[in-house]
């Protein structure tokens, strides 16, 4: 009987080994710290300086300096330079002679045509004496006519290659470039020097369209150039007729109130307004 007890409770022992093993691992962890973290204090959000407004930059455009009139002097025929006395920055008057060609040629059939227009327009002047004595045909006539005409045309067409052996100024002003040199071969076309009329500087600005409500021909301002660092009284002279729609801006031109004689075109600087 007490044997028999005893292996009864070994067996209920060994079977509920099992159970006690995965109660025990399915236990939860105790947690380490139940007290709740620290939280940091509160940072006070940073202050960004305040933009400038677009007022102060369309206040103060920038400034070229420019020459409205200006030209790019090209050969007007083929061949050789005889006379290219002018040089970079050299001023001259209109009607000097900025570059001459060698026309010995051209000059010859000149006075070839020449000659040839005496010949024909003295044989007209007998066919109409003859008709004025009665001893004249409608042919012979007409034909003395046609004749003369067509010498009247060879001089002029020699006349005017004549006339493009001289290249003469078309205005007072300053040479800013040249491209070639004396006793050189040219072809027509070539370009020779690059000239401009440095009496009359125009300023030239793009500004915010917002600033024509400001703007007008006749508004005064100044301009200070950064090559001589000097300022400069000023007007509006003019306004583009068209405003650029992305970047919102047009193109405003002004006038020097005074010459200024040390201002070259190309210069740069600042336009002031409300000053």
């Amino acid at each position: 009987m007490y044997m028999r007890n005893y292996s009864f409770v070994s067996a209920l022992v060994l079977a509920l080994a099992p159970v006690t093993a995965l109660a025990q691992t399915a236990q939860p962890a105790a947690p380490a710290d139940t007290q709740p973290a620290a939280m940091a204090p509160a940072q006070p959000p940073e202050t960004l300086p305040a933009p400038e407004t677009e007022n102060t930059a369309a206040r103060a455009p920038s400034v070229q300096v420019t020459a409205p009139i200006s030209a790019q002097i090209s050969a007007s025929m083929s061949g050789q330079l005889e006379t290219f006395p002018f040089r970079d920055g050299d001023h001259f008057h209109k009607g000097d002679v900025l570059a001459a060609f060698r026309c010995g040629q051209q000059k010859a059939t000149l006075a070839h045509a020449h000659a040839e227009y005496i010949k024909r327009h003295g044989l007209l002047d007998v066919q109409n004496k003859m008709k004025a004595l009665g001893q004249w045909s409608v042919s012979d006539l007409r034909s003395a006519a046609a004749d003369e005409r067509a010498a009247n045309a060879d001089l002029e067409m020699a006349s005017a290659v004549v006339a493009q052996c001289i290249v003469e100024a078309p205005f007072d002003g300053r040479v800013s470039n040249t491209m070639v040199h004396n006793y050189q071969y040219l072809s027509a076309g070539t370009p020779m020097l690059e000239i401009l009329d440095d009496t009359s500087l125009e300023l030239s600005m793009i500004v915010s369209s917002m600033e024509l409500r400001h703007l007008e021909p006749g508004t005064p301002f100044k301009v200070h150039i950064l090559e001589t660092d000097a300022t400069y009284p000023a007007t509006v002279s003019r306004i583009s007729g068209k405003v650029d729609p992305v970047s919102k801006t047009i193109k405003v031109y002004g006038k020097l109130t005074h010459p200024a004689p040390d201002l070259l075109p190309g210069m740069t600087g600042e336009a002031r307004f409300g000053q």
